[in-house]
């Protein structure tokens, strides 16, 4: 939970060699030490305060420096020297200069005397000399009074600080300790043995110490350490022991070695011996350009949380763990000692004569262990906050802060979307957000002890040595107390969490020695007036965390309380709060110090596999990396605890309830890895079969930060890098299910996570580990192979042939024979492939096979796979199965390969181009519409190099090119050729006897239409003068006659519309008179009416006069005046009619006039203004094919009734005869001697 943050700074350089560095009790004061110096630092921020130069005299007469200790208080400071001596400093304040560094405001030259930068002076001042008669090994602070020596002829010394004078009656030889082995067998050790390390450890009463035999034991007293009644329990399997350590809060003793290994024990309080716990070792991408060789281990230095251990080698190499040994940082800068400074932000080491500072960054989840904390990435250091992703809601509220309370009420306990899905881009391209804690906090309060961010991640909160301050994401605002002396008042100690907008804060008041719980809301100022609820604690809170409206709190006296919190929030955001405590237990039997306790979580999980609801149903409880969960039953009772796991440095219970991976334990146990503690769900009939639940591990390569419980998936940060990085475990869990014949539960989770985005992946990297499983095995144990099981498994799965493939592609050849004899031949997969339609599976296939099987069977394959993507328009795989096709014809002939280009990745690219055509526009793909693909690996061999294959291939497009021009696919059919560079003119002219009928064009013309989205024309132009009308003006003639002989007589009208825009009908009605026209006919010149009817996109327009161009060169003259009246292009459809006047294109245009007076009244009006010039071009024997009156007349509706709707949609049904309304209106120019009034029966007849 460790990470370096920053390159390391030096600090200060001395003349001579430094040899020790030790931090105060309380970490504030740093005292470096040379042979004949002492310098004294404040930790933070990092100044030197005194330097203490011993004179030559005493140099002379007590010897040289050669170790320190601090006293706990942090007043005073033994030095030991080589002679034996133990010189004796205090360190004291000075009341002459009180500061002494001061902070200038940089613009008004104002002295500010509380900033951080101001430290209060201090001295040191050598007091007495005590000699202890021999040379002194080591020196430890017991208490505030007393300090332990061991000397070189094995005695063991107590020392008394103010009285300066050797306790002769606490003063025992190491012969007269007894000695347990692991066996539990009692002997006096050898007169020859010493100590040659030892440290001490006042919360556990203990002392770890390593003999000069090389055995390593702890030391533990009845009475004080006094001689007859000091024991050492020797730690098994450990010979080489050269120095010690204790970890208190995780009960560990740690010795490093000569070595170089460090081993670390865990105390068992039950019979008081070692247990082997964990061995460190260094990581094998360990990021040192040259790594020394193992070399003797020198210090052992635990962080001040306990969380992480640092560790000094004789070859100046440091090395960095966390406490059950994930690998976290190293450097190789000639380091001699190390120690760290209060919050553990910043190692002080020493380097030859230099004092260097390497600043570290930490997870909050080491001191303040809540589900908030751990459902984002946060890390914290000295000054500074790191947030990631750098995401934050926005705002959905007029009110902010009533937004913030929404949404932090709907993150609690609500199940949150997938992560990995939503984030758009890969985590490690995120920068972090960092966050400065304000200067008014920090000058007083800093470093930095807890931060908790809320559920949503708007609300973040710090607090340091007093008090506490807030920050808003969505106000970009630092909140801090606004009354100092408040601030100064209380000690934040036992953690902070936010629920629900609320912050929840743990405290301590040292003036009554008060224990409570506040809660202060985010929207308001910070004060004791703003706090909406209060709970007292009897003794100190140790931790807290909550679980929805649950709120859990340990306290000191090794007692659980649960609390179920209430929160009301008026729309003024007046909040109150009320809490109901439910129940409490005691847990003084399974932990000796409350210090042990790391975590405590409340979950809905059980040791039943049953799927949880809401409703708390245990309590997990982390003490000192042993998990115990003690389960509530409905009464309230708890019962005892079940261990779950031991080793374990962080826990990851689920924020709400959930089936399969919601109801998961995520355990982070250092060196062994993640474990999943795995529901296992009942039977059919209800009973369980074999175990509840199974604790799997799981291997990763970060340190686990966030944990995506319904994804598997894990976000955490690398080991050489402050990036944050996803890994999925989905994979994992479930080949490991699957190989332990679990394989109904691996189904189960299966099917709920097939939805995944990456679920694809996930089983290729399932078979890639089995596979490679199988392959490091022995050929002796393959009686037991894997893949064979994680295949059956697979076979139930929808991805299962995809996977295979995928994978197959990405293993050696080599290993293609053992993958498909349990999976099946490639050429039945390849099968079922095509019969599911997977084309893109079945090109990998095909790929195998082509290295498996002769190349006959490869191109029987490629044929029908073929076939297939053009049936699916799959024009990708077309190019590249052509290109294959080639490739391997060549091959087959003895013909050299041609360099083949990937174009899998094709789209469709049709110009937008509003370009027509003319006479001079060669027909070739290249034309408007549908661009050339520039591929010279596509074109066909030589005509002396021609194969059957291509025969074969061109074949298939031809069919499939008729298929698609029978069935109207007409973008299809060129999409093909553009694609496939097939010759559309040349299969065109060979078809022509075969398109020469059409059965039904009124079909045809109406596809057409929506294959390009063309629309219909849906609004005639309005031939007469209106205020609406354009002022372009033609000529158009309307001829109404009142009797079948009763010669025409014309109106001369100056309006039309000639834009095709919708033209607004409102006021149809007044401008006809009914009583004037009951049938007439219309004679309209075809050009002005083609120009005013609606038209489609620039797009469609050229892909149209594509096809109209390439139907024209082949002749196929019924296809192309279809195409013609859709661009209602009068010229083409002339040219069209007098290279074919046939009495089928007749008959064309009588059905099609037929069709439009049903159901498109726009076609039907420009058919019909036709006609005049197309009646010359039919001969006489094909002309007397009389075309019947179609257009009818009434005075019942508008002509807009004549339209269809939207554009480019097909009529659905049957539209009313065209209908003339009534009288024209008064501006209409018509000559009174040329109208006459007809009959209602009068018909209408168009020549």
């Amino acid at each position: 939970m460790y990470f370096q943050s920053k390159p390391h700074s030096i600090l200060l350089s001395a003349t001579e060699k430094l040899i020790c560095i030790k931090s105060s009790g309380d970490r504030s004061y740093i005292a470096v030490c040379s042979k004949s110096c002492l310098d004294l630092w404040k930790s933070y921020p990092s100044v030197r305060l005194f330097r203490y130069q011993r004179s030559e005299e005493s140099l002379k007469d007590y010897g040289q420096n050669s170790c320190l200790v601090w006293r706990n208080d942090g007043s005073g400071i033994a030095v030991v020297t080589d002679t034996g001596c133990v010189i004796l400093f205090s360190v004291n304040h000075n009341p002459q200069q009180p500061l002494s560094y001061q902070c200038v405001e940089h613009k008004s030259g104002v002295v500010l005397n509380d900033a951080i930068g101001c430290v209060e002076a201090r001295t040191i001042d050598a007091e007495a000399v005590v000699d202890a008669g021999e040379e002194v090994v080591t020196i430890n602070a017991v208490d505030n009074d007393h300090i332990f020596l061991s000397t070189k002829s094995g005695y063991l010394k107590q020392f008394h600080w103010d009285e300066g004078c050797i306790l002769e009656e606490f003063s025992c030889s190491i012969g007269e300790i007894l000695f347990t082995d692991p066996n539990q067998h009692s002997y006096r050790p050898p007169d020859d043995v010493t100590i040659t390390s030892m440290a001490y450890s006042q919360a556990l009463v203990i002392a770890a110490v390593s003999f000069s035999n090389g055995h390593a034991a702890y030391l533990a007293s009845s009475d004080d350490f006094k001689p007859g009644s000091v024991h050492a329990l020797l730690a098994p399997s450990i010979s080489n022991a050269v120095c010690s350590s204790i970890n208190p809060r995780h009960h560990l003793i740690v010795f490093g070695c000569e070595n170089g290994d460090v081993i670390v024990y865990v105390l068992n309080y039950d019979n008081g011996l070692l247990n082997f716990s964990h061995k460190l070792e260094p990581s094998p991408n360990e990021n040192l350009e040259e790594i020394p060789e193992p070399s003797r281990v020198v210090q052992l230095m635990w962080s001040p949380d306990g969380c992480c251990i640092a560790v000094v080698y004789a070859s100046g190499l440091l090395r960095v763990w966390s406490v059950f040994g994930i690998f976290l940082y190293s450097c190789s800068n000639n380091v001699t000692q190390c120690c760290w400074d209060p919050e553990g932000y910043n190692l002080w080491v020493i380097s030859g004569i230099q004092t260097i500072k390497i600043p570290f960054m930490k997870s909050p989840l080491t001191v303040n262990n809540v589900t908030n904390n751990q459902n984002h990435i946060l890390l914290q250091s000295a000054s500074q906050i790191y947030i990631l992703p750098n995401q934050f809601p926005s705002k959905t509220d007029s009110s902010i802060y009533g937004s913030i309370y929404q949404q932090e009420k709907q993150a609690t306990g609500t199940p949150s979307e997938s992560f990995l899905s939503t984030l758009g881009s890969p985590l490690e391209n995120w920068p972090w957000q960092v966050i400065q804690i304000p200067e008014l906090y920090a000058n007083a309060n800093a470093p930095i002890r807890y931060a908790a961010i809320g559920a949503s991640g708007v609300c973040t909160a710090v607090a340091g040595r007093c008090g506490f301050a807030f920050y808003i994401s969505a106000k970009h605002k630092w909140r801090c107390f606004g009354n100092e002396a408040q601030e100064q008042s209380f000690v934040v100690r036992g953690g902070m969490l936010w629920w629900k907008g609320v912050l929840v804060v743990a405290c301590w008041h040292p003036q009554n020695n008060k224990n409570s719980i506040y809660m202060y809301p985010h929207h308001t100022s910070i004060d004791y007036s703003s706090v909406v609820g209060t709970i007292p604690m009897p003794s100190p809170i140790i931790t807290i965390n909550n679980y929805g409206d649950y709120l859990a709190v340990l306290t000191a006296t090794n007692r659980v309380s649960l609390y179920l919190l209430h929160l009301e929030i008026s729309p003024s955001l007046n909040v109150t709060m009320s809490h109901q405590k439910m129940f409490d237990f005691s847990i003084a039997k399974y932990t000796p110090q409350p210090c042990a306790v790391l975590s405590v979580h409340i979950s809905p999980l059980t040791t039943d596999s049953k799927i949880p609801n809401q409703d708390i149903k245990s309590v997990i409880i982390n003490i000192a990396g042993k998990l115990l969960m003690f389960e509530i039953n409905d009464m309230g009772d708890v019962s005892l605890p079940v261990t779950i796991a031991t080793n374990v440095e962080c826990v990851s219970c689920p924020s709400a309830a959930g089936e399969y991976l919601a109801a998961t334990l995520w355990l982070n146990c250092g060196a062994r890895g993640l474990r999943v503690w795995l529901p296992l769900h009942r039977s059919d009939d209800g009973d369980y079969v074999g175990r509840r639940r199974i604790l799997l591990p799981v291997e990763h390569n970060v340190y686990p930060l966030v944990i995506h419980h319904r994804e598997a998936a894990v976000l955490g940060i690398p080991f050489d890098m402050l990036k944050c990085r996803s890994e999925t475990f989905l994979h994992i869990l479930l080949h490991q299910l699957v190989t332990q014949n679990l394989g109904k539960h691996a189904y189960a989770i299966a099917t709920q996570c097939h939805q995944l985005p990456y679920f694809h992946h996930t089983l290729e990297l399932m078979i890639h580990k089995a596979l490679e499983s199988d392959m490091n095995k022995n050929s002796n144990m393959l009686d037991n192979p894997v893949f064979p099981d994680i295949v059956n498994f697979m076979k139930l799965l929808p991805h299962y042939l995809s996977a295979i493939a995928h994978c197959a592609r990405k293993t050696e050849m080599m290993q293609w024979s053992y993958i498909f004899k349990y999976t099946g031949n490639v050429q039945n997969l390849l099968d079922q492939c095509l019969a599911t339609e997977s084309l893109d599976t079945a090109i990998l296939y095909l790929v195998i096979l082509q290295n498996l099987e002769p190349l006959s069977v490869s191109r029987v394959y490629i044929v029908k796979l073929l076939e297939a993507s053009i049936q699916q328009k799959r024009w990708d795989l077309g190019v590249d199965l052509l290109r294959f096709l080639h490739a391997i014809s060549y091959e087959n002939e003895g013909l050299p390969k041609r360099k083949l280009t990937g174009t899998s990745d094709l789209v469709i690219r049709l110009r937008r181009s509003s370009e027509s055509f003319d006479d001079e526009t060669p027909l070739s793909p290249a034309t408007p519409g549908f661009e050339t693909a520039q591929y010279e690996e596509l074109a066909f061999p030589p005509a002396q190099a021609e194969l059957s294959d291509k025969k074969i291939a061109k074949r298939i497009i031809s069919h499939h090119a008729h298929q698609l021009l029978v069935s109207c696919q007409f973008r299809s059919l060129g999409e093909m050729s553009y694609y496939l560079n097939f010759d559309l003119a040349q299969f065109l002219d060979q078809e022509r006897a075969n398109l020469s009928e059409i059965v039904d064009p009124v079909h045809v013309f109406m596809s057409l239409h929506e294959e390009f989205s063309w629309p219909f024309p849906d609004v005639i132009p309005r031939i007469l003068d209106h205020p609406h009308v354009s002022s372009n003006l033609s000529v158009v003639s309307l001829s109404c006659d009142t009797h079948p002989d009763t010669k025409p007589n014309v109106v001369s009208l100056e309006s039309v519309r000639t834009n095709g825009d919708d033209v607004d009908t409102t006021d149809s009605a007044s401008l006809y008179d009914e009583s004037v026209y009951s049938e007439c006919r219309v004679e309209i010149d075809p050009d002005i009416l083609a120009r005013a009817l609606k038209r489609g996109t620039p797009e469609s327009e050229s892909q149209l006069q594509f096809f109209l161009k390439l139907f024209v060169t082949a002749r196929v003259y019924n296809y192309a005046l279809l195409f013609a009246l859709a661009l209602r292009d009068v010229d083409q459809i002339t040219q069209v009619v007098s290279c074919d006047p046939s009495a089928g294109i007749l008959s064309f245009l009588v059905a099609l006039e037929a069709w439009g007076n049903e159901e498109s009244g726009g076609y039907c009006l420009f058919l019909q203004s036709l006609k005049p010039r197309l009646a010359p071009l039919f001969p006489s024997d094909v002309n007397d094919v009389r075309l019947q009156p179609v257009v009818k007349i009434s005075s019942t509706s508008s002509l807009t009734s004549l339209g269809t709707g939207d554009a480019g949609q097909v009529p659905a049904a049957r539209r009313p005869n065209l209908i003339v309304p009534g009288a024209p209106p008064s501006n209409m120019r018509v000559s009174p001697d040329v109208i006459q009034t007809s009959s209602s029966n009068a018909s209408c007849s168009i020549s």
